[in-house]
C-alpha cells in the first residue's frame, strides 16, 4: 500500500515538473516585439 502511494506521488510530481518546464520554455522562446509607443 505504501509503495503504491509513493509511486503515485512520484508520478504526479514528475508530470507537474514536465508541465512547468514545457510551459516555461515555450514562454521564454516566444518574445513578441515591443511596440514603439512603449519604448518612448
Amino acid at each position: 500500500m505504501k509503495k503504491n502511494l509513493y509511486s503515485l506521488l512520484a508520478t504526479v510530481l514528475a508530470s507537474a515538473a514536465v508541465v512547468v518546464v514545457s510551459t516555461a520554455s515555450w514562454a521564454f522562446i516566444h518574445q513578441p516585439e515591443t511596440p514603439e509607443e512603449l519604448l518612448k
